[in-house]
């Protein structure tokens, strides 16, 4: 969310819906995401969601732990979505540091 934003981690959440004055769930990613960054829309939703959705959704920040994805399931998510801005070309795996 920070990277998506261009914001503070702190009650990052918290700070957008007092911005917005929306809950988390109804605020429009295009309208979170750092201009600059040039995120396209369907990208800034799939951030979002991946890291806090709303109910019956899994993500890596839900309030819920049975509704918590997991970090596989998300690098899944983020390579399918990589893939997708890339024409369906492979991603490739970051080398070992």
């Amino acid at each position: 969310l920070v990277c998506l934003t261009n914001r503070s981690e702190v009650q990052l959440t918290d700070r957008c819906e007092d911005e917005f004055e929306e809950d988390w769930t109804d605020i429009d990613a295009v309208k979170l995401a750092d201009m600059a960054a040039g995120w396209p829309a369907d990208a800034a939703r799939a951030v979002k969601d991946l890291a806090q959705a709303g109910d019956g959704q899994k993500s890596l920040c839900h309030n819920s732990l049975r509704n918590r994805c997991t970090l596989p399931e998300a690098l899944t998510t983020l390579r399918a979505l990589l893939s997708e801005t890339q024409g369906g070309a492979e991603v490739e795996e970051a080398a070992p540091a």
